[in-house]
């Protein structure tokens, strides 16, 4: 097997459900090689939060990245106008105070290990041009770039932006737009970068041609911090409906764990052709949703592993 301790993997988003089979899973993945997990921050709560969980769960030898998307997700369910990017003041203070306590987490597990845990925090331009703005994101940057984060980068990360016409997954800001407002602050990349999710600039473009130009893009720009590799599919597929931001691995005839995801617009040779253009990114994450939803343990760390490998096959090849 390929080694695997350059991946990071989104580990939330494969894992089950029931507590027990949880923790099982996240024991398996030691057994992977990886070298870190992209770890949620989700609401107030839940059992991931718990300092007992994050001190089972998350290895001390692990590099963690805290995406915000599992809180902001649910929030903007209840309430559209939420988000860094605001102009609803009440709402953008509930985006930054979500960010707190992302920053806090990696506080405290700077503190209990006196050395940084979390090497970045990922941020987004909600709510998006269809209740907010970019002046208001830029000043909500501001104010967590003000704040000790324990050593960890800032990344927005870009999510498929508002198309009029289409239906978004997300429908945040364009990339030029996230580009522009990261640009003007003028700071090394490793205080405040960014990070490319390849499913959701796929979902935005509808097509493979835009995860490459956007990869591409913002490596040029010097400012990629870290790739996702996430899944799409234009096709009806368990991960149904058409371009959902739902994380279908990739395609391979070569892993049968894979069969399921077959209609996957991702696979070896798009891959490939994104790291290319991504150059000497430093982190390379891997975000799969696993179907069915009731899979058991063995089933997720197959397709897991099969994932993670396609992506180090491609790597290698470089």
């Amino acid at each position: 097997m390929p080694s695997l301790h350059h991946l990071l993997l989104s580990g939330y988003i494969a894992a089950p459900e029931d507590p027990t089979e949880e923790d099982e899973f996240f024991a398996g993945l030691v057994d992977l090689g990886i070298g870190g997990l992209e770890h949620a921050l989700p609401l107030e709560g839940t059992r991931s939060l718990e300092a007992s969980w994050v001190a089972r769960n998350l290895r001390p030898e692990w590099d963690v990245v805290v995406s915000l998307v599992p809180t902001m997700m649910p929030r903007l369910g209840v309430a559209p106008t939420y988000g860094l990017g605001s102009l609803d003041e009440d709402q953008r203070a509930l985006a930054l105070a979500d960010v707190a306590r992302a920053r806090d987490l990696a506080v405290t597990l700077a503190d209990s290990d006196g050395r940084r845990r979390v090497s970045a925090i990922e941020v987004h331009s909600a709510p998006g041009p269809r209740s907010g703005s970019v002046e208001a994101f830029s000043r909500s940057l501001d104010e967590i770039l003000g704040w000790d984060l324990a050593g960890a980068e800032l990344l927005v990360e870009h999510c498929d932006a508002y198309v009029p016409g289409l239906t978004p997954a997300k429908g945040f800001w364009t990339l030029e737009d996230e580009l522009a407002v990261v640009r003007s602050k003028g700071l090394p990349a490793d205080v405040l970068g960014m990070c490319v999710n390849w499913g959701r600039s796929v979902i935005e473009g509808r097509s493979t041609a835009t995860a490459v130009e956007h990869t591409q893009a913002v490596a040029e720009a010097g400012l990629l911090r870290m790739l996702v590799l996430s899944g799409a599919t234009g096709e009806s597929t368990p991960w149904n409906p058409p371009w959902s931001d739902m994380h279908i691995p990739p395609r391979s005839d070569d892993h049968p764990a894979l069969a399921a995801s077959a209609g996957s617009l991702m696979g070896l040779a798009e891959i490939t052709e994104t790291l290319k253009v991504a150059g000497d990114v430093p982190r390379v994450g891997v975000k799969v949703g696993v179907r069915p939803t009731d899979a058991d343990v063995a089933t997720r760390l197959a397709v897991v592993r099969a994932s993670l490998e396609v992506v180090a096959e491609a790597r290698a090849s470089l």
